[in-house]
């Protein structure tokens, strides 16, 4: 039996409006309907719809401009994520109004490095199974992503079973496992050969790297990720706070 979740309103509410969005083919410079439509059909508060039409703002997905309406926003602008909510990779891209998707997938399984076995709390050669993507936004490449799961969680069938889109969403459904805290770790890098093919960049190009353990609710290591993403399709936001002198 799985645990039940239950999300904040607005953050279903921001979901049913991008379902809305890609439902109905609405393009860059398309409007929304006024809020009464959103407040009608799914019945919630002023309140609950600007909240969620708050967060769809700042990560890109709509402009509101007064005495117009609320305007979906240039697909050419990054992909907007804060990195204080941990998304995965196709709820960043639906976050911009877009359609996620992969390509080139590969699932092997093989014997964890002595790093790898660290992050994921595991002894040296103890087998594990790779996932490498790459992510489309629209049909257009954006990130490259290898994930790695222990195999006495993700069975070698993974391959038959697991078809695309989100990983988390599929480890939560069909693993039953939750997903709760993560850590991590950015850089920016040159991109490989490989990756740059892959993605169809320039050689040398600048990707940002992200690498991320996750761990389920008795805070065990059950996901480690490395996430290559295309410096100018994706923007990283961080919400900070001033330290309190003591």
């Amino acid at each position: 039996m799985k645990r039940v979740k239950s999300p904040q309103l607005y953050v279903l509410v921001k979901d049913e409006i991008l379902n809305y969005i890609h439902e109905n083919d609405l393009a860059t410079g398309d409007l929304l309907p006024p809020e009464n439509h959103f407040v009608n059909r799914l019945g919630i508060s002023r309140g609950t719809l600007r909240e969620a039409m708050r967060v769809l703002e700042e990560e890109g997905v709509v402009r509101r401009k007064q005495g117009i309406g609320t305007l979906i926003c240039d697909a050419t602008n990054p992909i907007r994520s804060t990195l204080d909510i941990n998304e995965s990779v196709s709820e960043m891209i639906l976050g911009k109004g877009m359609k996620p998707g992969s390509k080139d997938t590969k699932i092997v399984k093989l014997p964890a490095g002595k790093e790898l076995a660290d992050r994921l709390n595991l002894k040296p050669g103890a087998p594990v199974i790779s996932l490498t993507r790459v992510r489309t936004a629209n049909g257009i490449p954006v990130a490259y992503t290898i994930d790695f799961l222990p195999l006495s969680i993700a069975s070698e069938g993974l391959g038959r079973t697991f078809k695309e889109g989100s990983l988390y969403k599929f480890m939560e459904e069909n693993i039953g496992i939750e997903l709760t805290n993560s850590m991590l770790q950015i850089q920016p890098v040159k991109t490989t050969k490989t990756i740059a093919q892959a993605l169809d960049i320039k050689p040398d190009s600048l990707l940002m790297l992200l690498k991320q353990t996750d761990t389920n609710t008795k805070n065990e290591p059950v996901l480690y990720s490395e996430e290559y993403f295309v410096a100018d399709r994706f923007a990283f936001i961080v919400y900070r706070r001033r330290k309190k002198n003591i």
